[in-house]
């Protein structure tokens, strides 16, 4: 009972009445959210939208196969209605993402080509989609993922059909067009390191379980992928392509979450910035209103913000959504609830620990600053034109436990784990 009486403090904590747009913006941060297109028809998720992020970030609106579905017929309309949010409410927008691992139309998979021909089409693409939004709406999206998930859990390169018939060449074309595309745009290439994510694609792809990030395997060096991930963009940086930072999705689902300050040392060391491009942390569906489980979620928003914040070269913080009523639900294995607004659109404690942390770094004067109240109701009308609307303090003594049940490949993984916050529980807390 102390555990939820203490969290009930937690809720009621000074956040801004408006959201955490003002304080991204008086910390000069980019706090972002991936899109529901489909869900922009909801007011209540456009003011949500509006009174928390500076940025969104498409999901598969900018896919292959969604924006070409035949070969040269492209498709903006998904797309486009995100980027029209965003400029009607003065976001910027990251594109996500050029090429990736995912589904290919079958003109792609079905075609017959040669590297030459293949690499053609290639280019072609990403000049395509790049200078639309160039020349459509230019300055919006400031920052796209060109590559991304192109190594499989054990570091080998996934075999696409870019891999298989063009070879890792393909990277090249694709980072050399887009920035041939928008000379201003940051170019990223993007993946996922988390424990359970990895062990997920292994089972997925029947490659060698090799394991992924966590708290005690934070190190690059410690996982395959990160390190053929680390040795391929050091290849393209050394031949002068055009790559300017590397995106982490970030589904930390696993017990025990990675280090984000660790695990990025190694970027700027190749003189790049980095990014948060893909976060949530996901709860076992049935813990997902627990107060226990949401100050482990809570703390884990926290420490992964406040990583980029306090990184010179980290200045943008995305999660793949904003409220759990417009979640892909279930996240896999018996996971969900990962996002920082209920399905309600009720704030969660995962709010406050952010508010805590972009207030700690305004560079507004406190006079100056938005005014502070309660954590903000439930999102019911709009009231913004086409837009849509915790860590605990750091003396709690909170002990965390997170249970996951995944189920991979027919295979229960059961996975305890107890954490403590920043300070040791008194006796009179006992």
């Amino acid at each position: 009972m102390w555990i939820a009486s203490l969290l009930a403090v937690v809720l009621a904590a000074t956040v801004p009445a408006s959201g955490l747009r003002p304080l991204a913006e008086a910390a000069e941060f980019h706090l972002g959210a991936a899109i529901d297109v489909d869900a922009l028809a909801d007011d209540a998720y456009r003011q949500l939208l509006a009174d928390n992020v500076t940025v969104v970030s498409t999901r598969d609106e900018l896919s292959f196969g969604v924006v070409q579905p035949s070969q040269g017929t492209f498709d903006f309309s998904r797309s486009d209605a995100i980027v029209d949010f965003a400029v009607a409410n003065g976001m910027t927008v990251r594109g996500h993402d050029l090429i990736a691992g995912g589904p290919l139309p079958t003109w792609i998979t079905s075609g017959t080509w040669t590297a030459e021909t293949l690499g053609e089409v290639l280019r072609d693409h990403v000049t395509n989609v790049v200078a639309h939004y160039r020349e459509r709406n230019p300055g919006v999206i400031t920052q796209w993922d060109v590559v991304g998930e192109a190594f499989l859990p054990d570091g080998s390169p996934r075999p696409t059909i870019w891999q298989q018939v063009i070879g890792a060449d393909y990277a090249r074309i694709a980072f050399d067009a887009a920035r041939a595309a928008d000379p201003d745009a940051l170019l990223f290439y993007d993946d996922f390191y988390d424990d359970l994510a990895v062990t997920q694609d292994a089972v997925d792809t029947g490659t060698p379980i090799t394991g992924g990030a966590t708290a005690s395997r934070s190190n690059c060096a410690d996982i395959p992928k990160c390190v053929s991930v680390q040795a391929a963009v050091s290849t393209l940086v050394a031949a002068g392509v055009p790559i300017d930072g590397i995106g982490f999705q970030a589904h930390l689902a696993s017990p025990d979450p990675v280090d984000l300050t660790t695990f990025s040392s190694w970027v700027g060391d190749l003189g790049l910035v980095w990014a948060v491009t893909e976060f949530d942390v996901p709860l076992p569906i049935t813990e997902m209103a627990d107060p226990v489980f949401l100050e482990f979620q809570a703390a884990t928003y926290g420490d992964a913000l406040t990583a980029c914040v306090d990184s010179p070269i980290c200045d943008t913080f995305v999660t793949w959504g904003i409220t759990d009523r417009y979640s892909s639900g279930d996240a896999g294995g018996g996971f969900g609830g990962a996002l920082w607004f209920d399905a309600q659109d009720v704030a969660k404690p995962a709010f406050t620990a952010m508010a805590e942390v972009l207030d700690a770094a305004s560079v507004v004067p406190e006079t100056t600053r938005p005014p502070a109240t309660s954590a903000p109701p439930p999102t019911t009308s709009a009231t913004v034109v086409d837009n849509e609307t915790s860590e605990p303090d750091e003396g709690s003594a909170a002990l965390a436990v997170a249970i996951g049940v995944a189920a991979l490949g027919g295979v229960a993984l059961v996975i305890v784990a107890a954490r403590r916050s920043r300070h040791e529980r008194t006796p009179e807390q006992e």
